[in-house]
């Protein structure tokens, strides 16, 4: 059994003091890592699914590596829209690559494979996978058609029934639909970017959204309302056979920030 760990949308700054709509995102960030430890401290990788700082400053990713302590070479990354390329390259060197290229990872988990692409449009809050990324996950599909698969995005490829958010999801989600329909292997896709979990499907996967290690957002809202719910992170345990299983973990006393 292979054993993940999905923490997203944390929103962290170089200073520690600072609030993101009325939401100050260093204690959130460090109460899941105490959770984690006390919870969950047996998982085999731990993936940041975007939007880790939203300054775009070095020295706060600086600060989430040394926080993650030595969880490091068990740590892979991907960019969000509030994320910054290079500095993430500077401070995560390991799983990042050195060009001027996306983020992305391409795992072999036995029996499982987990690939991260990097939904990333430079400039924009929403985002896009690119034909390159496309054609190169057809590719990488088609060469091990037998291997059960999880895909790691940002931004989630399916409407979550919020106005606001769905203008600003995955633009070419259709591209990626008809992409899939030909790799039944592709058994699950986990994002973030929306700030609170739903579960959904495309192709032959299931879409699972996860909670924001930052500020929640409400469900099924014209505009942006901030939610209540303490900080959640993801458990995702890959099987023989295909089979997986899941659960979305709140933090809990004594660490609630």
């Amino acid at each position: 059994m292979i054993r993940i760990l999905q923490l997203t949308d944390c929103h962290l700054f170089t200073d520690p003091t600072t609030a993101l709509r009325g939401i100050i995102t260093w204690p959130r960030f460090l109460a899941t890592l105490q959770d984690i430890r006390q919870r969950v401290p047996d998982f085999d990788w731990l993936v940041l699914t975007g939007d880790i700082a939203h300054d775009d400053q070095v020295t706060t990713y600086e600060a989430v590596r040394d926080a993650l302590g030595d969880w490091g070479d068990r740590v892979r990354v991907l960019p969000g829209n509030h994320d910054d390329r290079p500095a993430l390259r500077a401070v995560f060197p390991h799983c990042t690559g050195t060009r001027n290229e996306p983020i992305n990872f391409d795992l072999t988990c036995d029996p499982w494979r987990l690939i991260g692409l990097d939904s990333q449009l430079s400039g924009q809050v929403a985002g896009e996978l690119g034909a390159s990324q496309l054609f190169d996950l057809r590719e990488r599909l088609a060469c091990r058609p037998d291997e059960p698969t999880l895909l790691f995005l940002h931004h989630p490829p399916i409407p979550v029934q919020s106005e606001w958010l769905d203008n600003i999801g995955l633009r070419d989600r259709a591209a990626l639909a008809d992409l899939l329909q030909a790799a039944p292997q592709l058994r699950l896709i986990v994002c973030g970017h929306v700030h609170q979990p739903i579960e959904a499907s495309l192709a032959h996967a299931v879409v699972l959204t996860t909670p924001a290690v930052g500020p929640p957002f409400r469900p099924r809202t014209a505009e942006i309302e901030i939610d209540t719910r303490p900080p959640g992170y993801r458990i995702l345990e890959l099987h023989a056979g295909g089979r997986w299983m899941t659960q979305v973990l709140h933090v809990t006393e004594p660490f609630l920030p």
